[in-house]
């Protein structure tokens, strides 16, 4: 692509997202994002929040219309001032198009900066007003209200593993007894007051930052870039830290039989990737409703059964500890190996330890299935519910080969229409025509307990 090109898809972007961190480059896109312009077209302030004021300031009924109507001003205040920057951006084309590739990133970075000063003075200036509302009462519950704010504006902006999660409202959707949550008030104030000094420093860093990643995009300056980020990503590893420490400590001041169902509700929150359901228990679930099943089958599914998760907790825990490793340092390598790349340099494919792990994962899923199916008789293997018995094969046996999420791939190749000649037929390959196999009438997937592809909704794969 040439400069002018991408000098062209530089504004474009600006100009329909309202934000620049897409530009030129994924270094670009790297840099942006850390910088924080997308922010810079987002209200700090919505309708949404109301309640956090009602709430957290316990607002009387005369002062909620004032609040309101000055939550109006502040919106329509702050989309102007989003059109008005916009509309700088947009007479910038015409310069864009005559400029020094050295002098684009500063022509599209300027209105930009001096909007983020107005946006700052905005958000000043709505608090500030909302402050000379308050009585005295109130005006003690700011600091508790700053807390409870940043947390809903600051948490969403993570970008590791478990940096996001929410504990503090995790343990309120639990519903534990009333005498359990009262127990919590003390380990949950060390919480909010610990989240809050690791937000504060992650949101101060960034701020700071500002000015020396927008030079090093204006300048194309990739390392002062990456030496940046590496510090807005140290305080993200901060942020990080103190969720996985209050993830131990909550659980540890919980009854037991409460304890460990939140460690697992807040690890599953926080890393989602590690603990995606698979078909296993269901396949079990099925089986164990066999009418004919004899001791000994039952024996060894319990064997299994026990193995898959003895197996499957081990492979989570280590995949949640390659995803706090090794996940800090993935956002500087793979802009690296761009860099490397675009250089000459060759550059060889990595697959990270998470995803790997995650591959071991689904191999434990085929095999344990293989297992559990290898246990039953071809009748029985055919009367489970939503199986086809079709010549008796069984998914992951007789030659079915699964793909990674458990469907049965067909080795059987389908001719269907050519792309460009409805009358010239073409072959599909086998995942197209497992995945036309897969699909019911409205064309959604559907997975039966054994892998086989048919039966069962979309929500039950993986």
């Amino acid at each position: 692509m040439s400069f002018r090109s991408l000098k062209t898809c530089a504004l474009a972007a600006v100009l329909s997202a309202g934000s620049v961190f897409v530009v030129a480059t994924p270094a670009h896109a790297q840099f942006g994002a850390q910088a924080g312009f997308a922010d810079s077209f987002r209200p700090e302030f919505l309708d949404r929040d109301m309640p956090l004021f009602v709430e957290i300031l316990k607002l009387e009924d005369w002062q909620r219309p004032i609040v309101e109507v000055l939550l109006q001003d502040y919106m329509i205040s702050f989309d102007s001032g989003v059109e008005d920057v916009k509309n700088k951006m947009r007479a910038l084309q015409g310069r864009i198009g005559n400029a020094r590739p050295d002098a684009v990133m500063e022509l599209i970075l300027e209105p930009l900066a001096a909007w983020d000063t107005e946006r700052a003075a905005l958000g000043a200036l709505f608090l500030n007003n909302i402050k000379a509302q308050l009585t005295s009462d109130q005006i003690s519950r700011w600091p508790r209200f700053e807390r409870t704010l940043r947390r809903e504006k600051e948490l969403p902006k993570g970008e590791l593993m478990g940096e996001s999660v929410d504990l503090y409202t995790l343990v309120r959707t639990m519903r534990f007894p009333f005498e359990v949550e009262v127990s919590l008030d003390p380990v949950l104030v060390e919480y909010e007051l610990s989240l809050d000094a690791a937000l504060s420093v992650r949101a101060a860093k960034i701020a700071s930052l500002q000015d020396e990643i927008k030079d090093a995009m204006a300048g194309m300056n990739f390392e002062a870039g990456l030496r940046a980020t590496d510090q807005i990503m140290s305080t993200r590893v901060g942020v990080r830290r103190v969720q996985d420490d209050y993830i131990e400590k909550i659980s540890a001041s919980l009854p037991s039989e409460f304890g460990e169902q939140f460690r697992h509700a807040a690890l599953l929150s926080g890393y989602p990737r590690a603990f995606r359901p698979t078909p296993i228990p269901r396949l079990i679930e099925s089986i164990r409703g066999l009418p004919d099943l004899s001791d000994s089958q039952i024996a060894q599914l319990d064997e299994i059964e026990a193995d898959f998760k003895l197996r499957l907790d081990n492979l989570e825990t280590r995949i949640v500890d390659a995803y706090r490793i090794n996940q800090p340092s993935e956002s500087r390598e793979k802009v690296q190996r761009m860099i490397d790349r675009r250089n000459g340099k060759a550059v060889d494919r990595v697959t990270s330890l998470a995803d790997r792990l995650i591959a071991e994962k689904n191999d434990l899923v085929d095999e344990t299935r293989r297992r559990i199916l290898a246990i039953l008789s071809p009748e029985q293997t055919g009367s489970i519910p939503g199986n086809s018995s079709k010549a008796n094969r069984i998914p992951g046996i007789d030659g079915v080969e699964l793909d990674e999420n458990g469907i049965a791939k067909e080795k059987t190749r389908t001719l269907a229409p050519g792309k460009n000649n409805a009358s010239r037929p073409r072959f599909k390959s086998p995942g197209e025509a497992s995945k036309e196999e897969g699909r019911g009438s409205d064309g959604s997937r559907s997975l039966d307990p054994t892998g086989s592809g048919k039966g069962g909704k979309r929500g039950d794969r993986d």
